[in-house]
């Protein structure tokens, strides 16, 4: 049997399989026929069986070293799919199926060795383990940048690749993230030659769904909606008379959303349009940096959430040092922390001048400095600190409280990097359900998991040279 990405496929060639359960009896009477495996031809850690089957309820278990720990969910079908399957490591498999009457027919056992990770992909060091204070054995997202080119993968706490998949070729993924649901990534890619950005990719955790839509002028952060639709940032380029009324040409950022990969998209919001302040030159940063396309880098916005109670796009300004709320449907701006234009205040004190915004050193260390995020909730939100415009200049991970009804916001807890790195690009922290904080640091290719009160109880370092992005948490791969 050949097994294919399209999910239709794949459905079909179940139906016939099962068809033929029904109508045919198995070659070795009471014992299932022969296993089929194949890997998923785009992703190496994902194993298909399938066998000749009987009516009942069918399963495959499988694990490492002949030890059979692991099954997959009872299906209808002889045919299953395995998953977070370790890079390098041999893998044995056996079909089971329960008819009605309680009778259990198995399959002969078989194995595969999964292939080692793509060429270029670093290796983990895991130390600094404290399992009675990790939030469990759940599994890492994390996007990689290396020399030979960028990758999309998942570990698990022994910093094993247990799902891995290339970028398309001349591209970095900068930013990825688990659907609601646990089964899918959505990731965007950018053009490494200058030339265009790449676009938005949607695939299965078991393969069966992997969609890649062009969108030239995409960048930085793309997610999936709770209804479903798609939102990511585009750029934007005009030519303007600044505040200080020069005539300049700049970048700047848009919000669209789709309601499927294909479907046609809607610019939701503008920088240019709706924010509602005419562009100035930021700070020193942005007004030397060049954005794509030859425009002056105004706001250089790294980050899309959505927070569903609000139905607000939470999107927020690395040079702005800005977190803009915008309503899904008027795309009108809701409100802004941080930054020159910011509507929130800190119940520490610390004010912003408008003057020399950037400027964000006040005595309680609240505000941060051009940094980058993929973490809000109701009540709060998290960022990695650069620390651009900090004294020191070192990167730190910040964690907040907030009310975006009476627009006041404090910072709760902040853990500075423990090699004193500085991190000008990149880096990523969620909160993780039990509190802790999950962390990458990107220059250091370090992942580190930090209790509320500032302890690593988990540290996975990658080989020297290695930069890793954006981050996430899975609990459990769905059997």
């Amino acid at each position: 049997m050949r097994w294919v990405r399209d999910g239709r496929a794949i459905v079909a060639a179940m139906f016939h399989l099962l068809l033929g359960a029904c109508t045919t009896e198995s070659p070795l009477g009471h014992d299932l026929g022969a296993l089929t495996i194949e890997v998923d031809p785009a992703l190496p850690n994902v194993v298909h069986v399938a066998w000749t089957g009987v009516p009942g309820k069918s399963r495959v278990a499988y694990g490492l070293d002949g030890v059979l720990d692991r099954t997959t969910s009872d299906r209808p079908v002889a045919a299953a799919t395995a998953l977070a399957l370790k890079s390098g490591r041999t893998y044995t498999f056996r079909a089971s199926t329960t008819g009605e009457d309680g009778t259990e027919w198995t399959s002969e056992s078989a194995e595969v060795t999964i292939a080692a990770p793509f060429v270029g992909m670093p290796t983990f060091e895991v130390a600094d383990v404290d399992q009675s204070a990790w939030e469990g054995d759940g599994f890492v997202l994390l996007t990689i940048f290396q020399a030979t080119g960028s990758y999309l993968a998942v570990v698990d706490r022994e910093g094993d690749y247990v799902w891995t998949m290339a970028s398309r070729e001349g591209t970095a993924i900068p930013s990825a993230h688990f659907t609601d649901d646990g089964r899918r990534i959505i990731y965007i890619d950018n053009d490494l030659s200058g030339t265009g950005w790449g676009g938005v990719g949607i695939v299965a955790l078991d393969g069966s769904v992997n969609e890649y839509r062009e969108l030239p002028y995409a960048h930085h952060d793309a997610i999936e909606l709770p209804d479903g639709s798609i939102a990511w940032l585009e750029f934007e380029k005009r030519e303007i008379t600044t505040e200080e009324g020069d005539v300049d040409t700049f970048t700047t950022d848009a919000i669209y959303t789709a309601p499927t990969l294909d479907g046609e998209p809607r610019r939701v919001f503008s920088i240019f349009d709706d924010y509602g302040h005419t562009p100035w030159h930021v700070c020193s940063h942005s007004a030397t940096e060049v954005a794509i396309f030859g425009g002056e880098d105004f706001t250089h916005g790294n980050t899309l959430m959505f927070d569903a109670a609000s139905d607000n796009f939470l999107y927020q300004s690395k040079f702005l040092d800005a977190i803009v709320a915008v309503d899904r449907v008027s795309g009108a701006a809701e409100w802004q922390a941080g930054g020159r234009f910011g509507t929130f205040t800190d119940e520490d004190g610390d004010t912003i001048d408008p003057e020399r915004a950037y400027d964000v050193d006040g005595p309680h260390q609240t505000w941060w400095s051009h940094a980058h995020m993929s973490h809000a909730w109701p009540e709060g939100f998290v960022v990695y600190d650069n620390g651009t415009h900090h004294s020191p200049l070192v990167s730190r991970i910040a964690a907040y409280s907030w009310d975006t009804s009476a627009h006041t916001l404090r910072r709760t807890f902040a853990f500075t990097n423990e090699t004193g790195v500085y991190d000008p690009i990149l880096g990523d922290v969620r909160r993780l359900d039990g509190g802790n904080y999950l962390v990458s640091w990107t220059m250091s290719g370090m992942l580190t998991e930090v209790t509320p009160d500032g302890r690593v109880v988990w540290r996975a370092s990658a080989e020297l040279g290695s930069a890793i992005g954006r981050t996430g948490y899975l609990e459990t791969f769905y059997p």
